[in-house]
């Protein structure tokens, strides 16, 4: 019995397929099957029932994870503590929301790469909704993501708050007075897609509060609504860190409304595993890095 086959055990079973196991894995299914076969020979049972699409643990299998879990956690505690110095190697894949990669991402990984030279980073910007199920499917490492999460394989840590603003563009001339619901009926609000929480949350606002008229335009991107709304098109309903620097120069303003938007939360969120010692030395340094900065009221660190 072999560490390889153990983490290929350990990865179908939680992936659920061979074919997700062997891209994990960087491996062939056909290596991968032969090392599940090579395991259940060794230990004598069936582990996996393969009567279907996606295979399922058998009962002998259920208590072998177990096992297989504790394995791989003793080996990585053991690497870590003879072997390892505490630096990144290898590819890091990192996930970003919209709001985190505009503001103080690109920042953080010009740190990562100057003290973890050895660290390649794969950046990938995606909705929250999106960058969990990249997580469950272990498509990405780590996430900077609106949570927390709610799955018992993702582990979430509080990281920050982001106060939600209305902007418009300067030249929208909009009054300098509290604006009412009537003002707003006027204008189209650009903000999230549609399937994200703070559209969600902010469409629940509306309805709660008798506003379910006025108008709100989902986009699937926070950079075009950014865009939109310089543009003179409408009214953008975003985090206030990442128009700080339009707002400083003149070229948006933020509105004063009778609508009260919630803060977005944010969260260092990644999958459970028998070994997260990567995971957990990226969410130290994003720690670190955030405590170093000061972003003020439009980025409030949470832990």
């Amino acid at each position: 019995m072999t560490f390889d086959q153990i983490q290929t055990f350990y990865m179908v079973a939680t992936l659920g397929t061979y074919r997700r196991a062997a891209e994990q894995l960087n491996a062939t299914q056909p290596t991968v099957s032969a090392r599940i076969l090579a395991l259940e020979d060794r230990l004598g049972t069936r582990l996996f029932d393969r009567s279907g699409h996606r295979v399922a643990l058998t009962p002998q299998g259920r208590l072998f994870l177990g096992y297989a879990e504790k394995l791989l956690r003793t080996r990585a505690d053991a690497l870590r503590a003879i072997g390892s110095t505490g630096e990144l190697a290898g590819i890091l894949r990192i996930g970003a929301s919209d709001t985190m990669a505009i503001t103080w991402i690109p920042d953080f990984l010009s740190f990562l790469r100057q003290s973890h030279p050895k660290a390649v980073v794969e950046l990938h910007i995606a909705a929250s909704h999106q960058l969990r199920n990249d997580i469950l499917a272990r498509q990405i490492d780590i996430a900077f993501m609106i949570g927390p999460v709610s799955h018992a394989q993702i582990v979430n840590h509080p990281l920050c708050a982001c106060p939600m603003v209305l902007t418009a563009a300067a030249k929208l001339d909009l009054p300098a007075r509290k604006l009412t619901t009537r003002d707003l009926l006027a204008h189209e609000i650009f903000t999230f897609d549609r399937l994200t929480r703070p559209f969600q949350d902010f469409r629940q606002h509306l309805d709660e509060t008798g506003r379910s008229a006025i108008r709100l335009s989902p986009v699937n991107s926070l950079q075009a609504i950014i865009l939109l709304v310089k543009r003179g098109l409408g009214i953008g309903a975003v985090p206030m860190a990442v128009i700080e620097k339009d707002v400083a120069s003149g070229e948006l303003t933020v509105l004063r409304s009778e609508i009260e938007l919630p803060d977005l939360q944010f969260c260092i969120s990644y999958s459970t595993g028998p070994d997260m010692a990567a995971q957990s030395r990226i969410r130290d340094l994003a720690k670190e890095f955030l405590t170093t900065r000061n972003y003020g009221e439009s980025i409030r660190i949470l832990y």
